[in-house]
């Protein structure tokens, strides 16, 4: 990241478009759904990086006058993600469901359901940022869609869309298993977006179930 800020600052042009994550920098915030004045309280090594770099670019633009727009990502999903290491559980999901393997839901003990996430398609997120070239200088917007989704409701929608596509899918796979939350997991994250629809004339335009379909059937044609 300091290297990319050391380049605009040599290149003395330029604006920087920082992608940072209101999945995590904001932590297990007491205000839900949670705007962007909210104090970070990050929660995992991941989170503390995004929420210092946001810290330096406020430097640059102090010391260099480097203008930026912070994109603060909620849970991004959609065609081309790949379903290894740390991705998003949809691309998890489906790559699990076609190849004919179980899935699992993490969740806490009081939450059989999982962790309620603010799942925004990648499309949309694509908008966001050619409308930050543009506008929201030296503004932090949230990039969502402002509505949660459980884990287990995630992936009975991933589940339906599949088993419409292909009817031979194993009805067996349609009963998840079941998984401890996990170290740094956050309970509930979801972003108002009102700041990016007056900053950048930006609003998300691709529901959950819509954006299921069109990254299955990316998935399937691939």
């Amino acid at each position: 990241f300091l290297n990319v800020m050391e380049g605009v600052r040599e290149a003395e042009k330029g604006k920087v478009i920082f992608i940072s994550s209101g999945g995590a920098i904001y932590g297990e915030a007491s205000e839900y759904p949670t705007t962007e004045n909210y104090r970070p309280i990050p929660l995992s090594p991941y989170a503390v990086a995004k929420e210092v770099a946001e810290k330096y670019l406020h430097y640059y633009k102090h010391q260099f006058g480097i203008d930026y727009t912070v994109l603060r990502y909620a849970n991004v999903y959609g065609p081309r993600q790949i379903p290894h290491g740390e991705a998003g559980v949809v691309a998890i999901f489906m790559d699990r469901l076609i190849s004919g393997k179980p899935c699992t839901i993490n969740h806490f003990d009081d939450e059989p359901r999982g962790m309620l996430r603010d799942y925004c398609f990648v499309g949309d997120v694509a908008r966001a940022n050619l409308a930050a070239l543009s506008s929201g200088n030296l503004e932090a917007c949230n990039i969502a869609t402002s509505n949660p989704t459980h884990t287990l409701d995630l992936f009975n929608a991933v589940y339906r869309a599949l088993k419409e596509a292909r009817p031979e899918t194993d009805r067996s796979l349609g009963n998840p298993d079941t998984g401890a939350a996990r170290l740094g997991d956050i309970k509930q994250s979801c972003l108002v977006v009102d700041k990016a629809r007056e900053v950048l004339g930006w609003e998300p335009q691709v529901d959950i179930n819509e954006g299921i379909k069109k990254t299955l059937q990316w998935r399937l044609n691939k």
